[in-house]
């Protein structure tokens, strides 16, 4: 075999490598420490919740690929991903996981961290949760013909959404939205 003088170029990866010195260790326990983490360590990444998301494919980061980033520690990564939030909740890959992973609930879990970490909440959600502590509900039918449509009374016989909406103001997503 004849020598040259060519050096060999290193390998090409499909990912970019993992920066080490960002990664916090105290991410898995934070996330495995809430009522839904229980079974968090024990998905090997077999992509089963992947699989079953109809909308995976349109992600940056899969299903699998969060739950191991947890794992991992990357902190940032996970609690700025835009997945979290645009997780149909579907429960398809809950459903699905032979490990009993939470898959949505912990992404439920991670959006609650990011935002009480200070990381951005998609404006559509702020919409959401500011309409829910406005109005202490998301969807008001006030039409009578709309209320009969539906088979409804013309009046909701009780209904007081003032005490709903001075919890909310309390809550979380009364403080993300501004309210007192």
């Amino acid at each position: 075999m004849a020598e040259t003088d060519e050096k060999a170029s290193p390998p090409v990866t499909l990912v970019d490598p993992i920066d080490m010195s960002k990664l916090d260790p105290s991410f898995r326990d934070d996330v495995k420490s809430m009522p839904n983490g229980e079974e968090l360590t024990a998905c090997f990444a077999c992509s089963t919740c992947t699989a079953a998301c109809p909308i995976a494919n349109q992600w940056d980061f899969k299903p699998h690929q969060l739950i191991r980033m947890i794992l991992l520690g990357m902190r940032e990564e996970v609690l700025s991903s835009r997945e979290i939030w645009e997780c149909l909740t579907c429960f398809e890959c809950q459903e699905r996981c032979p490990q009993n992973v939470r898959v949505t609930d912990i992404f439920f879990d991670c959006k609650n961290l990011a935002a009480e970490e200070g990381y951005e909440v998609p404006e559509n959600v702020l919409v959401l949760g500011k309409e829910l502590v406005d109005k202490g509900q998301l969807y008001v039918v006030t039409a009578d013909w709309e209320r009969e449509d539906l088979d409804l009374e013309p009046e909701v016989p009780g209904l007081s959404v003032e005490e709903v909406e001075k919890i909310l103001k309390k809550t979380r997503t009364g403080r993300l939205v501004g309210g007192e």
